[in-house]
């Protein structure tokens, strides 16, 4: 059975059994639900087609000459570039991890791609900033930053 299936089943389970023990708090659960999917569906759609493109018009041997284990760490630091710059919501980078994958990138470079996408957010700056300062942002994202490459280089001799 297919994984999107198996939580529907039990997404609507859960939803069945919270109608059953109060239906005012399900209304507002599905008005919150409701709110929160109008506001990352336009930019996952925004994202699908961003991997249509690249899946049409970026050939293979361009994404393997890029992200290909023949590259190395240079092909760890440039798919960590590319998350670190990305502006990707956690919930698409698996699938356009995917389509990186599938076009010849390495393990590696998916991996720096990924957790730099998810853990570096040049478009969260400024709201850290404000909240941490400056200086904990910087050291937080170059010690994130000099992580991943380390963790991908392990990721590149065991995939490798």
């Amino acid at each position: 059975m297919d994984v999107g299936i198996i939580y529907l089943l039990v997404a609507l389970i859960l939803l069945i059994f919270s109608a059953v023990k109060d239906i005012k708090k399900t209304k507002e659960v599905l008005k919150v639900s409701g709110k929160m999917a109008l506001t990352v569906f336009p930019v996952l759609f925004l994202i699908f087609i961003l991997m249509g493109v690249t899946s049409v018009f970026v050939s293979k041997e361009t994404i393997a000459s890029w992200l290909g284990s023949g590259r190395g760490l240079l092909g760890i630091l440039i798919g960590e570039l590319v998350g670190t710059f990305a502006l990707v919501q956690p919930a698409a980078v698996f699938p356009f991890a995917g389509v990186l994958l599938n076009k010849g990138a390495s393990y590696s470079a998916i991996f720096g791609f990924v957790m730099t996408a998810i853990l570096i957010g040049i478009s969260t700056l400024p709201i850290e900033i404000k909240f941490f300062g400056k200086r904990f942002v910087i050291v937080r994202n170059f010690s994130t930053f000099i992580l991943v490459f380390f963790l991908a280089m392990i990721v590149e001799v065991i995939m490798g």
